[in-house]
């Protein structure tokens, strides 16, 4: 294979699973390890996997509308363990063991009518397996009051922030397939503690990553100015300054990655502010329809990632009853681009409310603990409340389910 022009070997290479074959693929020659650690042949592989797991999932639905006994045949699944065969979506989380941060990387599965109980009489909900691997990377020592965590993934890179001074700075990038990781610099100037915001992405008609951080000097200036420094991997420029911005966006909160910008939540004003990783501007958007944000209350208004698109998670006055709005596109015949200016790359899209869930029979110390972090592709809710109960929510049923309890 080595005579096969670039074009044939990334055709063939693209096709080989990432945790099996490709990183043995990497030790065959230089010129396909050159090929494989390729942004491009990255994406392309990405691609092609999700390819073949549609592909695998077509098949597997089409085998069981063929045999209706074979789809409820596994009946007792728990989250431990269990035979569903749908990949329902990834996560990544840490676990400390004997002093030491691992990162852990779960596919959970999912598929309707499986009752997670061992009890046959209860209400049979969809899914409910977690299986866990390690991820390979160089061990991270964990420290009371010290924080490492997840800034962001994109297409199989890992951007992880490991806490110094006193605040959590974005400069650790993984690969775990290769195993390959690359330290950024640190932020060399000394700043007060937890003043600082991060985010990754990727923007795909540029096909480049990018790491933004945002830290703010309060000593010295005031709460709202955050100056910006990015990061393009692979560009060679290291940190580039590329002016301040006047919003106070919240520490330890990663910017959430989605259609080709970062956003966050300004701590004062409660707006939703962009990050446009082609042009690195920021841009505000406009909340969904009737979403009041509350300056008396920390967190009735957050910002979260699910099923692929940007969404809201607002809590009403009285905490007893929490949506969830999705940002979609939509069909338009005109927009008033003078009057929207700041909205302009996200003209064609709107909010759309997708739950609206009562909490009433939770027993939650306060409502902000519910955290809700996934959707099934049966349509429900994964999420945590109380920082150690995982529960499932049936928006068919109006109907919560306790999964998972002192979940780490």
């Amino acid at each position: 294979m080595e005579n096969l022009n670039t074009e044939i070997t990334s055709e063939i290479l693209s096709w080989v699973p990432s945790d099996s074959i490709l990183l043995r693929c990497t030790r065959v020659s230089k010129t396909w390890r050159t090929l494989i650690l390729n942004s491009y042949f990255a994406s392309m592989h990405h691609h092609r996997q999700l390819q073949l797991l549609k592909q695998f999932d077509d098949e597997l639905n089409n085998d069981n509308d063929d045999d209706d006994d074979q789809k409820y045949n596994h009946s007792n699944i728990n989250i431990n363990g269990g035979g569903s065969n749908k990949v329902g979506m990834g996560l990544l989380f840490w676990i400390m063991e004997n002093g030491i941060l691992k990162l852990h990387y779960g596919e959970y599965y999912d598929e309707e009518n499986i009752n997670i109980h061992d009890n046959q009489e209860e209400q049979p909900f969809s899914c409910t397996q977690l299986l866990t691997r390690i991820i390979h990377h160089p061990p991270i020592a964990w420290r009371q009051y010290y924080r490492n965590s997840v800034v962001g993934s994109c297409n199989g890179l890992i951007c992880l922030s490991v806490r110094h001074h006193d605040i959590d700075d974005p400069v650790y990038i993984c690969n775990p397939i290769t195993r390959e990781y690359v330290y950024l610099p640190r932020l060399a100037k000394r700043i007060f503690q937890d003043c600082m915001v991060s985010g990754f992405g990727y923007h795909p008609s540029s096909n480049q990553y990018k790491v933004v951080r945002v830290y703010y000097d309060p000593l010295n200036d005031e709460d709202t100015v955050g100056y910006i420094q990015v990061y393009t991997i692979g560009d060679g420029r290291g940190w580039r300054s590329i002016g301040v911005i006047p919003f106070g966006l919240p520490a330890n909160s990663p910017g959430i990655s989605m259609n080709g910008a970062l956003h966050g939540l300004d701590n004062e004003q409660r707006k939703i502010v962009a990050f446009d990783l082609a042009d690195e501007k920021f841009r505000l958007l406009p909340a969904p329809p009737g979403v009041r944000p509350l300056r008396t209350r920390e967190k009735n208004f957050e910002l979260r990632e699910l099923r692929r698109c940007l969404c809201v998670v607002y809590w009403d006055d009285q905490g007893e009853s929490v949506e969830i709005w999705s940002l979609k596109k939509r069909k338009i015949s005109s927009y008033d681009m003078n009057e929207q200016a700041d909205y302009y790359f996200y003209h064609s899209w709107s909010w759309t409310r997708e739950f609206s869930i009562e909490l009433k029979g939770l027993s939650m110390e306060k409502y902000e603990t519910f955290n809700p972090f996934a959707i099934t592709k049966c349509g429900e809710v994964l999420f945590q409340h109380d920082s150690k109960i995982l529960s499932l929510y049936d928006p068919k049923s109006a109907t919560i389910k306790k999964l998972v309890d002192d979940a780490i």
